[in-house]
């Protein structure tokens, strides 16, 4: 059955593209031709098809699932005829103007290859560019031949200072001898080496006065390479008649100037008040001068511990980078500039054409305090929709540190999976959930540790939350009441450490008789996660991004967390003798505590083909061990599967534990202590913001320990493998940058709720084993 649907569909891409191959034809002048496709070969070379591709002039015109030329047919059909606004409109917005070949551009096309090979260290590349007018196509062979590899690298620097910063980071060359030749690798060793002396003082430098001097004329298939890095033709500030013998000029920051109150509609005859801030580090004394009118709104300290730049220290382009971002943190500052003026030489004590000397103006224009913001917002919680709003009053400097006070009312609409199980209730929404919660961000850590001390590169942040949640299902009924005190700080641009030494919640949970009907009878295991539950623990996570902002590369990304609750209640509960419920349970208040340890992590590689082509691999991986005062894992501390961002041939909380088979259709949410999942998927554009995916989704989650009411659902080294969920699917995506909706359609290739001898899919699936997730945003 399946062998004669792909049949049929293969024969009906093939009538499709015959029609438009003869329709095609229509309007084209005599003595011309469409150009349909590029191809270009590749031989006895490492270049890649992909690379050369972009270096094309002449492109086909665009196809429709990678067959049918839409755009042009629109064009087509409006181009006959009386000519009216409707065809006018048609043609400019949907329509395209047929590509007819143009032998000028294939030659650019080929000169462009040509470049491109030199420029990869293949000097005897040869291409040849041809056009095959039956079949419309633009045919490119390039054979490589062998490359060129670097023989020798030598230096020519006059300017000995500059030179001896040079070579001492060498060992960061991106060229070196042996190496394949590289045009691109020479323009970012001059990058490199600009950014470098940048960062040791030279605030004049550039990349222009590098140049490289390249000898292929030796006869082995080897080049050398001259480094220069010229003299200036002249130095700005030099007293007048002086010669430029110094060469390249480092400069020092003389005093930092700091405008908290900046504006540009100022009268600059206007009278300001200075503040001075000294700072003491390795025994010296420096200060910063704060230029304001009226009183600073924010504490001076503050500022200096989010500015890199120093009075004494020579000029680093990093640092001035790093200013921005620090200070862009604090989320104050509608607009922050740097500005830096060189003193003349005159005005400087030291002796001239050697040290420069530069003042650092900070200008900083100021946020409103107070705001109230309202915010509509779509949900896409564990795979379930809805819509919400927020009213948020803010304060960006409650106590005059940058601190940040947010009052939050906020209120959603859902729709649960449990209605897509049969539920009676079958309107769009059927969750209510209404909360309140307050939080003060800082910009440090709250701790007895002097700002000084910390590095302005962690960037610290500490954060205290406490709110309240009401949440009402059509199974139960649900209040959380939590607080927390977390910590936040960056290793460097990649890593950060989220660490939370105090994370408390309540969850009290009521008006649940439908929920206990699905949980099978004297099952205590399953009925335990949905009783009111205390949770006081510490939990840590590990982030890394390897994700260039800008750049279409390749990264990866990585998440690692870790949660342990109850071990001081335990010991205090021990020690005090805490009393017991009716189920021999210690209680703080009545209420029984949690007792767990969990860990788990999300690693995924995203493989970036180009801005519109990527393959992203994730795999997650976790486990929860109950001890002490709990027997399981509580509901929001357990793992679950299937929904729009995970396996999604699976309806959400509707897969495993294991290979349990319901055979009583008992309608509860699968919950397990752990969790393996794998995806791939192939993510691409179609059109505009009209993108597509393939995808493949495998996992389950399993019980830690067996349970005789749910037999196969319990991990074992032994079988786990067999009892993987696989679903397969595709997805469309409307990609607005900024909001992104999707529709995936899955269906199931392997089911290990099912018998032995029924887990594979054995024919192509009928349209009601299609499980639909609409989702916003990507699944990862």
């Amino acid at each position: 059955m399946v062998i004669k649907k792909f049949r049929f569909a293969s024969f009906l891409l093939f009538v499709l593209a015959l029609i438009s191959s003869c329709s095609l034809q229509r309007g084209i002048p005599e003595g011309q031709y469409l150009l349909r496709s590029n191809k270009v070969l590749v031989k006895n070379t490492l270049i890649k098809t992909g690379q050369l591709k972009p270096f094309i002039r002449q492109q086909p015109n665009r196809q429709l699932i990678g067959i049918f030329p839409f755009n042009l047919h629109i064009y087509q059909l409006a181009d006959r005829g009386r000519d009216n606004a409707v065809k006018r409109w048609m043609k400019n917005t949907i329509g395209e103007p047929p590509a007819i070949f143009n032998p000028v551009m294939m030659e650019s096309t080929r000169r462009q290859f040509e470049l491109y090979m030199q420029g990869k260290g293949y000097f005897d590349a040869q291409i040849e560019a041809s056009f095959n007018s039956a079949q419309g196509r633009a045919i490119y062979h390039i054979t490589g031949n062998t490359p060129y590899t670097i023989r020798n690298i030598e230096y020519r620097i006059a300017d000995s200072v500059l030179a001896g910063i040079v070579f001492t980071d060498t060992s960061m060359s991106m060229i070196s001898r042996g190496q394949q030749y590289d045009s691109e690798l020479l323009q970012n060793e001059r990058e490199r080496v600009a950014h470098h002396l940048r960062n040791h003082g030279y605030f004049r430098f550039t990349r222009d006065f590098i140049f490289f001097e390249v000898d292929s004329a030796l006869g082995t298939h080897q080049v050398d390479i001259d480094m220069i890095i010229d003299h200036p033709s002249e130095i700005t500030g030099l007293n007048e008649g002086t010669s430029d013998i110094a060469g390249h000029r480092q400069y020092r920051i003389e005093n930092v100037n700091i405008y908290p109150g900046f504006s540009p509609f100022r009268n600059p005859g206007e009278a300001f008040d200075t503040t001075r801030f000294f700072l003491e580090r390795q025994g010296d004394t420096t200060f910063y001068r704060f230029i304001h009118q009226g009183p600073l709104r924010i504490r001076p300290r503050v500022l200096v511990q989010n500015i890199h730049l120093e009075p004494g220290q020579f000029f680093n382009g990093h640092n001035v980078e790093q200013t921005y971002y620090s200070l862009s943190g604090l989320r104050n500052f509608r607009f922050i500039n740097i500005q830096f003026e060189e003193i003349p030489d005159h005005l400087q004590e030291n002796k001239p054409n050697l040290t420069g000397l530069l003042n650092a103006n900070i200008q900083l224009a100021s946020m409103p305090a107070n705001a109230f913001t309202i915010e509509a917002e779509g949900l896409n919680t564990a795979g379930n929709l809805g819509i919400g709003g927020n009213l948020v009053f803010s304060n960006r400097n409650i106590f005059g540190g940058a601190e940040r006070l947010s009052l939050r009312l906020k209120g959603a609409l859902e729709a649960t999976a449990t209605a897509a199980r049969g539920d009676a209730n079958r309107l769009p929404f059927n969750t209510v959930e209404l909360g309140a919660e307050a939080s003060i961000d800082f910009p440090r850590i709250l701790a007895p540790i002097p700002l000084e001390r910390i590095s302005k590169y962690a960037r610290p942040r500490s954060n205290i939350l406490t709110g309240i949640n009401y949440r009402h299902r059509p199974d139960f009924t649900r209040y959380i009441f939590n607080i927390s005190y977390g910590i936040e700080w960056s290793q460097n641009h990649q890593n950060r450490h989220l660490l939370h030494p105090l994370k408390t919640s309540f969850i009290n949970i009521f008006n649940d008789s439908i929920l206990l009907s699905r949980i099978p009878p004297n099952n205590p295991l399953i009925l335990s996660r949905y009783k009111d539950h205390l949770t006081a623990g510490i939990n840590y996570s590990f982030i890394f991004n390897s994700q260039q902002v800008g750049r279409d590369v390749d990264f990866v990304y990585f998440r690692g967390n870790i949660e342990t609750a109850g071990n001081l209640l335990g010991l205090i509960a021990g020690a005090f003798d805490f009393p017991r419920n009716l189920d021999n349970k210690r209680t703080l208040f009545k209420i029984p505590y949690a007792q767990f340890i969990k860990t788990d992590f999300d690693l995924r590689y995203y493989r970036v083909f180009n801005p519109n082509n990527s393959l992203v691999f994730r795999f997650m991986a976790g486990i929860g061990v109950p001890f002490g005062n709990s027997e399981v894992l509580s509901f929001a501390n357990s793992f679950y599967g299937g929904g729009a961002n995970g396996l999604r041939a699976w309806r959400l909380y509707t897969v495993g534990p294991g290979a349990y088979r319901d055979t009583v259709d008992v309608r509860f949410d699968r919950f397990g202590d752990i969790k393996l999942e794998a995806n791939i998927e192939h993510r691409f554009a179609i059109y505009r913001f009209f993108h597509g995916a393939l995808f493949a989704d495998a996992g389950n989650v399993w019980f830690i320990n067996e349970n005789p009411q749910f037999p196969g659902g319990e991990f074992a080294f032994n079988r786990f493998f067999n009892e993987i969920a696989i679903g397969a699917g595709l997805g469309l995506r409307f990609d607005f940058d900024f909001f992104v909706v999707r529709l995936d359609a899955a269906f199931r290739v392997h089911d290990p709720a099912l018998s032995q001898g029924q887990r594979w899919l054995r024919s192509w699936p009928r349209f009601n084993k299609w499980n639909f997730n609409l989702g916003i945003g990507y699944p990862f």
